[in-house]
């Protein structure tokens, strides 16, 4: 394990804090100046004995760190008294433009790093170049004749104990395995195997995709988690962010802009934990709408965020126009669809108001419409529970009378009709529940939606099932005798 030590001024703490998670994940030590120092330790011993200690000196070059007077430039100092020749241990990360002669003649002795990508990715990149073997260095084919370095590269294989061609298929195999058996555990169990597959198969893509695909799956449903409190947001997102910040390296297209648009997500749920400071989520969106226009996770995770920190309905029609642009470019179906929809209406139901309510029951009805199929899988399945219980409790007992009104008037009479038809059946009472006393319930809510709807007869067919289900199943409790009452009085009153 390297110790890498991170000199970078005050305004770059967001770029130094994403390399070191990085750096981290890739197995180094770092040390960050003051963040690093125990209370009360003194100082500048502390940062020499630190500069001292480290293998890699990473400075992050701006226009502040090269400034006179800032301590950037006495780590500096600390680094050029270790090492006489920075070359092999100095690393120059050219972050802003700064010109060539405000550059200490130290850092400008070897090359600088000038990311063109991804700044983390970058960075770790070069330091894991810095730190392979010296071998490296000695093999280069333009110091040695072809033979000469045909054998040398042979026997340094034999000498570091380098897997010949079967063993690295046979590791290969094992990596592959590990990846298959992710797949079927939780996300902390996956997590670990496709670790364990890493460290099996150090660059193999497919490790690399495995961890990055899992890395974007998780991200995406911990906002559904009841147990995602601040330190499971925080420990999530510093695994999380170095994969995808390596992702993002030499992708293109549509799968930059996922992995963009992941971290963008990423730098939000830090928001929404309770972190402080300025968010950078937006800009990660902007990087992968460009890398990918249509891009339908950048364009959901987008509207959900604005949504969030506007919490007004008057930004309903604008959030619904960007779900819809992010619908399209999903082809209607699929677990893209199926997820941009999901957070959509999750989004609108977590607020727990009769205003947004209604304009969940406006999107699914518009899915109805447009023929989507609501999600599948537990999602789908919440989200049909959730749905239920709002019907249940407005319109599904003779108390909740009073209620109906705002909840049925969220879409015209007819409209609303055919949307609870298309969400509820008689068959869908849920297996761990009493069925007599679930469709006592069902056909209540169904009739008080027929009769706002203008099916007089279906709705009288409905409250004379209530009926017949109390008689059958003898209930004797105060709610059942007044909903079976309401029922009575509705079958006289429509009869007329």
């Amino acid at each position: 394990m390297s110790t890498v030590f991170l000199s970078y001024s005050s305004e770059q703490t967001d770029a130094a804090t994403r390399i070191e998670l990085s750096l981290k994940e890739d197995g180094h030590k770092v040390f960050r100046d003051r963040s690093s120092l125990p209370a009360g330790e003194a100082f500048d011993a502390r940062i020499r004995e630190a500069v001292a200690d480290s293998d890699v000196f990473v400075f992050l070059i701006t226009r502040e760190s090269v400034s006179a007077g800032r301590y950037t430039l006495t780590e500096l100092k600390f680094a050029e008294k270790k090492w006489a020749n920075p070359s092999g241990h100095v690393l120059p990360v050219m972050v802003q433009p700064v010109p060539k002669d405000a550059i200490p003649a130290y850092l400008r002795a070897v090359s600088f790093l000038t990311p063109k990508g991804s700044l983390t990715a970058e960075v770790a990149a070069a330091v894991a170049v810095m730190r392979a073997s010296p071998l490296r260095s000695m093999v280069q084919p333009r110091r040695l004749v072809p033979a000469l370095f045909a054998a040398l590269i042979l026997a340094a294989l034999a000498w570091l104990g380098v897997p010949a061609y079967m063993e690295r298929g046979e590791l290969n195999a094992q990596a592959a395995s590990l990846i298959q058996q992710s797949r079927a555990q939780d996300y902390e169990e996956a997590w670990k195997l496709l670790q364990e597959a890493h460290a099996v198969a150090p660059v193999s893509r497919e490790v690399f995709e495995a961890q990055e695909n899992l890395a974007m799956d998780w991200l995406r449903k911990v906002v559904f988690l009841t147990r995602a409190d601040k330190a499971y947001v925080d420990n999530l997102v510093e695994r999380t962010l170095p994969v995808l910040s390596r992702g993002a390296t030499g992708a293109k297209g549509e799968r930059l802009a996922n992995v963009l648009a992941h971290m963008g997500w990423a730098d939000y749920l830090l928001d929404r934990a309770g972190r402080s400071g300025k968010p950078h989520s937006l800009e990660y969106y902007e990087r992968a709408l460009k890398a990918d226009p249509r891009n339908a996770y950048a364009r959901a995770f987008r509207a959900y965020e604005a949504q969030w920190r506007i919490r007004d309905p008057h930004f309903f029609p604008d959030a619904r126009k960007i779900y819809s642009a992010a619908v399209e470019a999903t082809g209607r179906n699929g677990p893209a669809h199926d997820y941009v929809r999901f957070l959509q209406i999750y989004g609108l139901l977590e607020q727990r108001s009769p205003a947004w309510t209604g304009e969940a029951i406006r999107v699914v009805n518009e899915m109805r419409i447009g023929g989507e199929q609501l999600p599948g899988g537990p999602e789908g399945a919440w989200l049909r529970r959730r749905l239920w219980s709002i019907y249940d409790d407005n319109v599904g007992s003779d108390y909740a009378r009073d209620r109906r009104g705002p909840l049925l008037a969220a879409l015209p009479p007819a409209e609303h009709l055919q949307l609870f038809l298309w969400l509820f059946s008689e068959n869908d009472a849920p297996k761990d529940v009493d069925r007599s006393y679930w469709l006592f319930h069902y056909f209540y809510a169904l009739a008080g939606v027929q009769e706002y709807g203008g099916d007089r007869a279906g709705a009288v067919a409905s409250y004379r099932r209530v009926v017949g289900i109390f008689t059958e199943q003898k209930y004797d409790a105060s709610r059942a005798i007044s909903t079976a009452d309401d029922a009575n009085a509705a079958i006289k009153r429509l009869s007329n």
